[in-house]
């Protein structure tokens, strides 16, 4: 069923899951049936949310974070930004925040820059054509650019994966999204549950028959090692918050 969340005022984008009105701002989740939002889309505003839907540095949104009983912010649950890098000019330039800019979900562009306080990660990935993936992202303004950004401190909340955002999104749809059916002849195989041949390295790919997968196995190896980052991506408890989940 959908639920929707009123906050913050913002403009409007139509086309989008997320629609702004003059004063608030409605973000559309899909709730499954056992209650729970997290279903392992991208294109699931309420995991992945667009950059105009992120949370202001330490702001409260109750979108995102709840008060401790000590009066501190923690987040209330876990959100991952996820944008494709349209411009790496100065990703190799710390004294500018190895900037990159990258294209959302909605298609609009925004910067992300890196002040590195933990963490590591090679900047050499930050490759025009890869997807950006940040845990936990809020959007800081920078007065010295007259622009909001998204601010990354510690890397171990960031994830890089070799593949443009399009096809990172077919790919949550035909291994993620979609019925439990065979990857190879797409033959149901909802009735033989956990008993269904997988892939031995992702897990993600499953087949109706030992044959279907020995037979899907040359074209699945291209894809086996994007599940695996895609796994990673979607193997954290998106309902609630115990503790950050690093990517490494």
């Amino acid at each position: 069923r959908i639920l929707t969340h009123l906050h913050s005022s913002g403009t409007q984008q139509a086309g989008h899951l997320t629609r702004q009105a003059p004063h608030c701002r409605q973000i559309i989740y899909v709730e499954s049936a056992g209650g729970s939002m997290s279903l392992p889309y991208l294109h699931n505003p309420a995991l992945f949310p667009l950059f105009e839907d992120l949370p202001l540095m330490e702001e409260m949104d109750s979108t995102y974070y709840m008060e401790t009983p000590q009066g501190m912010l923690q987040p209330a649950r876990t959100w991952c930004f996820v944008g494709e890098i349209v411009h790496d000019a100065l990703s190799h330039m710390p004294v500018l925040g190895h900037r990159v800019e990258v294209r959302d979900m909605s298609g609009a562009t925004h910067s992300i820059m890196f002040y590195p306080t933990a963490g590591g990660l090679d900047f050499g990935q930050l490759k025009m054509g890869n997807t950006i993936f940040v845990r936990y992202a809020t959007r800081c303004f920078f007065s010295d650019l007259a622009t909001e950004a998204i601010k990354v401190e510690d890397l171990n909340f960031v994830k890089v994966i070799p593949l443009n955002l399009d096809s990172l999104v077919y790919m949550s749809q035909l291994f993620f999204e979609q019925g439990p059916v065979c990857c190879n002849c797409q033959r149901d195989i909802s009735m033989q549950g956990g008993a269904a041949p997988r892939c031995n390295s992702c897990l993600t790919a499953k087949y109706c028959s030992q044959a279907c997968k020995e037979m899907n196995m040359p074209v699945h190896t291209s894809f086996c090692s994007i599940c695996q980052d895609l796994q990673e991506v979607f193997g954290v408890d998106f309902d609630r918050f115990i503790q950050y989940v690093p990517f490494r």
